[in-house]
């Protein structure tokens, strides 16, 4: 069976033309093959996958199909709890935990007729721009297993490019999503903060109390703008748990054919971007300019990234550090004092592990000021484009012990590792902005992902808008590893 997209193949299953059982059976098949490379599913639920596929063709012969997922494979990532399947978010303490529930996301997905197969790998408690895990070791990625997958979804957007699952919800405080979409060669959905419930995902510890209050946001990966819509339009809503998302009604908006106003940038004050990158920015922005769309280099007056990166780093060092002991907390800010001006995401991270009160609330207050900046600008402009990191999936690398977190190369540039791979992508969380992730092409044999930012609760615009320039990125392929031939652009 050819590599599809979840839309293509619910019409095809509903249609009688092949059965869930199938589908499912050829996805467990593919993971048995292949995982083993990539290491992206550490959980695999193969006896309940084919309960519940067996369950969906009874029901479709008889009932018609079970929702708007009807038969679809997913995975999810090991942050969200699944009842009865082992969920540990990568934490030794919780190597044996078993949630009684699911996470509110994964019951919509299975709600909706979509079969879980199992869960894939994380770095521990979500906490790494790589994809190493205490628990289960690393995943590597797809395109070449020197690299890294990204993090902390990296074995979300391994699985979803390998063919293993169709989708995978995942979570995004600093470029979890986006950064994996963007290193595997898939689409990711960061969606706008708090329009996806939070029920259910670790962290916060189980039975601890919350801690980070702003910043995160949830979304899924997939193949193509079509299934992220899909995903999305199934995910979104208050569930009654979490009382911090609003009742936004979910709008399913088809791509109109008019042409698009995108902005686009490639200038994080300085930060230097690899040629591979560069190149699949300069060919997708020809592209747009070529398909009749409006297309303008330029930035919001006024967004300074100096300020975003220092605001960020200030509220998620806070937030997060609430959730540590008091000498983690105070070890981490006097290493923050020892770092450079020119690292200034990672000092300010950790110095915000101790910030005053007064310095928290002017962080806060600083964060309101860019989302107003961002939002009129994007008043203008249907989306704007911009680079995932500075560079694409680089070499494994070990964090930890008492050496300094290693330089990342980019081109002829050594940078400092936080720098290196969330200063593009920080900005965005800290406006709590939808932004998606499309593949750009590959460079060199390496994918390139470009992310385009929307308004705050404005997600439907923006995936609607993705969905007409879809056709202007190079799009989904086939990671080599795989041996399936694919259905190039499906």
């Amino acid at each position: 069976m050819k590599i599809s997209s979840a839309s293509k193949l619910l019409a095809r299953m509903i249609q009688g033309e092949v059965s869930a059982a199938d589908v499912a059976t050829e996805h467990l098949e593919r993971i048995k093959r292949h995982n083993r490379n990539v290491n992206a599913v550490v959980t695999l639920d193969e006896a309940g996958a084919m309960r519940a596929a067996l369950h969906a063709d009874q029901r479709v012969a008889t009932r018609g199909p079970l929702g708007p997922l009807h038969g679809i494979p997913f995975t999810v990532k090991d942050a969200f709890e699944t009842a009865g399947i082992r969920t540990t978010s990568s934490h030794k303490p919780l190597a044996s935990h078993i949630p009684a529930r699911d996470a509110t996301l994964v019951s919509r997905l299975k709600a909706a007729g979509g079969i879980l197969l199992g869960k894939t790998n994380l770095p521990e408690l979500a906490g790494n721009p790589q994809c190493d895990s205490p628990l289960f070791g690393r995943t590597n990625n797809p395109w070449d297993l020197s690299r890294t997958s990204g993090g902390s979804s990296g074995g979300s957007a391994a699985a979803v490019a390998m063919g293993f699952a169709m989708l995978d919800p995942g979570s995004d405080i600093g470029g979890s999503i986006r950064i994996p979409a963007a290193f595997c060669g898939v689409a990711g959905l960061k969606a706008t903060e708090n329009r996806l419930p939070r029920t259910g995902h670790i962290p916060h510890l189980p039975g601890r109390p919350r801690s980070v209050r702003h910043l995160l946001s949830f979304g899924l990966l997939a193949r193509s703008v079509a299934d992220l819509q899909l995903g999305f339009e199934i995910m979104a809503g208050p569930d009654g748990q979490d009382l911090e998302v609003p009742a936004i009604p979910t709008r399913t908006l088809s791509a109109q054919q008019r042409p698009r106003r995108i902005a686009w940038w490639d200038d994080f004050d300085g930060v230097p971007l690899c040629s591979r990158t560069r190149r699949a920015l300069a060919r997708t922005v020809d592209a747009l300019h070529a398909a009749g769309h409006i297309v303008a280099r330029c930035r919001p007056d006024g967004f300074d990234f100096g300020q975003a990166w220092h605001a960020y780093g200030t509220i998620a060092g806070s937030e997060i550090g609430l959730g540590m002991s008091w000498p983690e907390r105070t070890g981490l800010t006097l290493a923050g004092h020892l770092i450079p001006a020119s690292q200034p995401v990672g000092r300010a991270f950790l110095r915000g592990m101790s910030a005053s009160p007064g310095s928290y609330n002017q962080a806060l207050n600083l964060r309101e000021q860019l989302i107003v900046t961002l939002e009129a600008f994007l008043d203008e402009w249907d989306a704007w484009l911009c680079p995932v990191a500075p560079t694409v999936a680089y070499p494994h690398c070990k964090l930890g012990g008492l050496k300094p977190p290693p330089r990342i190369q980019v081109d002829d540039h050594a940078l400092p590792y936080i720098e290196a791979t969330v200063s593009m992508v920080v900005p965005f969380s800290l406006t709590g902005s939808p932004v998606t992730v499309l593949p750009a092409g590959i460079e060199d044999g390496l994918p390139v992902g470009l992310q385009l930012v929307g308004r705050r609760w404005h997600d439907e615009e923006l995936l609607a808008t993705c969905a007409q320039i879809e056709s202007c990125f190079d799009g989904y392929t086939l990671p080599p590893l795989a041996d399936e031939t694919p259905d190039r652009g499906s």
